[in-house]
């Protein structure tokens, strides 16, 4: 697995080639107005359904801290072959790319930032490029209570790997 690309991404512009990213990214935006985080009350998964199988949303829950999914889209689970709405980010099956996923949300937490990534991930023995956009929500304005992931992998494997 490699990691090709990560920025933080300012309020004010984006610099995301992919077109539904930059859309749910501005969507945020708009959502948060002048404050630090908008709240997922306010968004409406209506509001952007060209995002809708490719958004996994995380739950954050804390002592000790986790990560439950409370969707996983079903573009993700065609893609990856299992499904984790439900289920923690520690179940993920495969060890290094969890380590990953959960060292990227507690960063996200950290920091309260949107994130764009490019990311390079092992399915079916290949190697598949994706875009992922990280936004996090507020409960209370301040602590990030939950995490929207959109991801969209690119339509060519990178390469195939040897076992």
């Amino acid at each position: 697995m490699t990691m090709l690309e990560e920025r933080i991404l300012p309020s004010d512009s984006a610099t995301i080639a992919e077109p539904s990213l930059l859309r749910l990214y501005r969507y945020w935006v708009e959502k948060k107005g002048g404050r630090v985080l908008p709240s997922r009350r306010e968004i409406d998964p209506l509001d952007f359904p060209y995002a809708l199988g490719r958004i996994m949303l995380v739950e954050i829950l804390h002592d000790p801290p986790k990560f439950r999914v409370r969707l996983h889209g079903s573009e993700m689970v065609r893609r990856a072959g299992y499904d984790l709405t439900g289920k923690t980010l520690e179940d993920l099956p495969d060890s290094e790319y969890r380590s990953y996923v959960i060292g990227r949300c507690k960063k996200i937490v950290a920091s309260g930032q949107p994130t764009f990534v490019r990311h390079d991930r092992v399915l079916d023995d290949r190697v598949w490029r994706y875009d992922a956009l990280w936004l996090p929500f507020s409960d209370d304005g301040t602590d990030v209570t939950m995490l929207l992931c959109a991801l969209i992998y690119q339509d060519r494997p990178q390469s195939t790997t040897r076992l």
